[in-house]
């Protein structure tokens, strides 16, 4: 997808930190117990112990694949705002606050924006 400007692309960066923070969570609740010290186990338990295999996979999968879409966008965003070199007011969508991004070494500096600014 091709973002136009710089407030689509703050809109993308910020609802893919949200997803990729909510899928590294869903990940960490997901681990799978060590059955290395177990005897044994019933087939039930080892058909059980594989779907919660394949699903922690799917998950880290699905991780994976949002944590590159966001580095993806974060690194169009830096790029942009580095050519720029000044402060860009955009809006948080979520509650509608204005915010001020820049590059700082590369990065992406998120400042509230003060009555002053």
């Amino acid at each position: 997808m091709i973002y136009d400007n710089i407030q689509e692309l703050f809109d993308k960066y910020e609802d893919l930190s949200i997803e990729v923070e909510q899928a590294k969570r869903v990940v960490d609740a997901s681990q799978l117990p060590d059955l290395s010290k177990t005897d044994s186990i019933s087939a039930a338990e080892a058909d059980e112990h594989l779907i919660a295999h394949i699903e922690l996979e799917r998950k880290e999968q699905h991780l994976e694949s949002v944590s590159q879409e966001w580095a993806e966008i974060q690194e169009l965003l830096v790029e942009k705002l580095c050519k720029i070199n000044t402060r860009v007011r955009v809006i948080d969508r979520r509650d509608g606050d204005e915010l001020l991004i820049s590059c700082m070494a590369g990065s992406i500096l998120i400042e509230e924006k003060t009555e002053n600014e």
